[in-house]
């Protein structure tokens, strides 16, 4: 899961054609969360998704995973 908020200050980003756009002061970020265009210096992070016991799926905001992880296997 990508984290919708922009490092810069917080702001809100918004889905683009081309990935992400920040309302507020024009960071550009491609599909993956990479900063493409600044204030911004940071990608947004991902965080880790998975399955609990019960079948629901979690995103754990305390923990980040790379661009590339798209599950964590439930255990």
């Amino acid at each position: 899961a990508i984290d919708g908020v922009c490092p810069h200050l917080g702001c809100v980003v918004k889905r683009a054609d081309d990935g992400f756009e920040c309302p507020c002061h024009g960071s550009r970020f491609a599909p993956d969360g990479t900063v493409q265009k600044g204030p911004a210096s940071e990608d947004l992070p991902h965080f880790e998704v998975r399955v609990n016991e019960d079948g629901e799926l979690v995103i754990d905001r305390g923990r980040t995973v790379g661009p590339d992880v798209r599950q964590v296997a439930s255990g």
